[in-house]
């Protein structure tokens, strides 16, 4: 099956809620809600780039969300759809998200992880991630909480002037 990377259309925004849900349901154990909703992801869809790998079918199989402010870019919200997970989709993802951005002038590459998810560090950093600092959960969200969290800010020189510590806020 052949999947190709490209910008989100609006028409996209409930199959694409649909599965960053799908793909977010991992954080259950300490989350109360689910990761976003379609009117969420349509408004995002009206300022923000998302990138999605969309099948020969026209389905959606994975989304990721792409940003730069100056040489920082950042990506956020990747879900691989939970039938296309474990087959590379997540990494195709990231390189897509990594060259966007690059394209557009980042020097760094950033991102956030929830804390729970103690799993993640490990494979951003076979990517050549490192943690940077740390951010706590917005005020406004902590109701969407079971257990206490945070954000854990990993970043990636992408060749450029700036060093990822100096991305941490």
């Amino acid at each position: 099956m052949t999947t190709r990377i490209e910008p989100a259309q609006p028409g996209d925004a409930e199959a694409m809620a649909a599965v960053i849900n799908l793909a977010y349901r991992v954080e259950d154990f300490f989350k109360a809600c689910d990761r976003t909703t379609v009117e969420e992801v349509r408004r995002l869809l009206e300022r923000e780039t998302f990138l999605v790998a969309r099948e020969e079918d026209g389905s959606i199989a994975g989304v990721v969300r792409v940003g730069v402010e100056g040489e920082v870019g950042h990506f956020g919200m990747l879900a691989v759809a939970p039938g296309r997970q474990g087959v590379g989709l997540g990494r195709t993802l990231i390189e897509a998200a990594e060259r966007w951005c690059r394209e557009r002038g980042a020097a760094t590459m950033t991102l956030e992880i929830a804390s729970p998810r103690s799993e993640l560090p490990r494979y951003y950093e076979r990517l050549g991630y490192r943690a940077c600092g740390t951010r706590p959960w917005p005020p406004e969200h902590q109701h969407e909480l079971k257990a206490p969290a945070h954000f854990i800010l990993f970043a990636k020189s992408l060749g450029g002037n700036a060093a990822p510590e100096e991305t941490h806020g």
